[in-house]
C-alpha cells in the first residue's frame, strides 16, 4: 500500500436455453420456478420479501485461533515475495486448505514486467458459488515486499491478511453468498508504486473482469491488509475521486456502512478515517467506480501515528495477536451481511 499515489485506469448475453415439456399444464408452473431462479439466484441482492440469506451470527463463527495458526504457518515460511518459492509454499498451504472446506478454487495466473524484469504472477481465487459471477469481493495480499538485504517476514504486511481471509473463506463455505475470497499476488512494489509498478494481482483481476463484463456487477470490494498489529486500529482511507481528490459516491456508503457494522458488534472504537489517501488493493477498483473499501491499520510501530514497524524486520508474530485477527475479520463479515440486502445506486 502507499499513503498517496496516482494512477488512471481505462474504464474499461446470457444465452437462455428453452425448457420443453409435453404436458402443456406444467409450463405456468414450470415458468415461476424459472422466474423465481433468476430472481433469487447468482447476482440478485435479497429484499425485504425474501428470508435473510446470511445468518445474524455471521461474524461470531470466526475461529480466531485457528487463524492464528494460520498466521503462524504462514510466516513461518519466511520472506515471501513474489515468484519466490516461499510464496509458491504459502499458495499450496492455502489451496489446501481451501480444498478442505470443499471450497471451488482457482490460479489466477498472468506474468507482468516489473523494475526487476518479468515476474510470474498468482493470485488465488475461492468461490462460494461456483457457477455464479461475484457479486462481493473479499480480498487481500498474500506476497511480501522483496527486501534483498534484509530478512522480512511481513506477519502483519501479508502474513495477517493471509491468514484472515482462509478462516473468512471456511466461515463463508456453503453460504448462499455470491462472493469471491480473494489472495492478490504481487500487491508489493518491487521499488515504488507508481502505474508500472505494485498492485499487480489486483490491477490484473479488474482489468480481466472489465474484459469479461464482469466488473460492473460486483456491488462490494472488500480489502483486508495488516490487521494483525496488537495495537489495532483500523485506519479506514476516506474514498475519494483520484483526480479531484474529493469524495466519490459509490464507494462512500460502503465506508459507512463499515462504521455501522462495527458499531453494532461493540467495535466501534477499533475504526476510524484515515486522514489522507491511500493506494492499495481496493484502488484499482475504486477507481473504476466499484464500491471499495480498505480495512487497514496503517498505525503500525510503538510510537504513535509514526508506523515504524511497516516493511522493517520488526513486523514479526510478536507484534500482533489473534484477538486483532478476529475484531477486523468480525467487521468485515458483518458490512458482508449488511451490504447483502443492498444494492447501492447505479455506478
Amino acid at each position: 500500500m502507499k499513503a498517496d499515489g496516482r494512477w488512471q485506469m481505462a474504464d474499461g448475453g446470457n444465452a437462455d436455453a428453452p425448457v420443453v415439456f409435453q404436458l402443456r399444464r406444467l409450463l405456468p408452473f414450470a415458468c415461476c420456478l424459472l422466474l423465481s431462479v433468476f430472481v433469487l439466484g447468482c447476482g440478485k441482492p435479497a429484499t425485504a420479501t425474501t428470508k435473510p440469506k446470511l445468518p445474524a451470527d455471521l461474524a461470531g463463527r470466526f475461529d480466531a485461533a485457528r487463524a492464528w495458526r494460520d498466521m503462524e504457518r504462514v510466516v513461518g515460511f519466511g520472506p515471501r515475495p513474489s515468484g519466490s518459492d516461499a510464496l509458491a509454499h504459502t499458495r499450496a498451504y492455502v489451496l489446501e486448505q481451501l480444498r478442505a472446506a470443499s471450497l471451488q478454487t482457482e490460479e489466477q495466473a498472468f506474468t507482468a514486467n516489473t523494475p526487476r524484469g518479468p515476474v510470474a504472477f498468482k493470485n488465488i481465487i475461492a468461490r462460494t458459488r461456483p457457477d455464479c459471477p461475484p457479486r462481493f469481493i473479499i480480498a487481500g495480499h498474500y506476497d511480501t515486499k522483496w527486501f534483498p538485504q534484509m530478512k522480512f517476514v511481513g506477519a502483519n504486511d501479508g502474513g495477517s491478511s493471509t491468514a484472515a481471509l482462509l478462516e473468512i473463506a471456511r466461515v463463508l463455505a456453503g453460504q448462499p453468498v455470491d462472493a469471491w475470497i480473494v489472495w492478490f499476488d504481487g500487491e508489493e512494489a518491487v521499488q515504488q508504486y507508481s502505474d508500472k509498478d505494485g498492485l499487480y494481482g489486483s490491477v490484473y483481476m479488474t482489468r480481466a473482469l472489465h474484459t469479461q463484463n464482469k466488473l460492473r456487477d460486483i456491488q462490494t470490494v472488500i480489502i483486508l491488509d495488516m490487521i494483525g498489529d496488537k495495537r489495532l486500529q483500523l485506519t479506514v482511507p476516506e474514498p475519494t475521486r483520484p483526480a479531484e481528490g474529493v469524495p466519490n459516491r459509490w464507494s462512500a456508503p460502503v465506508v459507512q456502512q463499515a462504521f455501522a457494522a462495527a458499531a453494532t458488534l461493540g467495535l466501534r472504537d477499533y475504526i476510524t478515517l484515515l486522514n489522507h489517501p491511500m493506494v492499495d488493493d481496493h484502488s484499482p477498483f475504486d477507481w473504476n467506480r466499484v464500491p471499495s473499501i480498505d480495512l487497514i491499520d496503517f498505525d503500525y510501530g510503538n510510537i504513535p501515528r509514526d508506523n515504524n514497524f511497516w516493511h522493517t524486520e520488526r513486523d514479526t508474530l510478536d507484534k500482533c495477536s489473534p484477538e486483532s485477527l478476529r475484531i477486523a475479520s468480525q467487521i468485515a463479515l458483518e458490512l458482508l451481511r449488511r451490504l447483502e440486502f443492498q444494492k447501492w445506486p447505479p455506478k
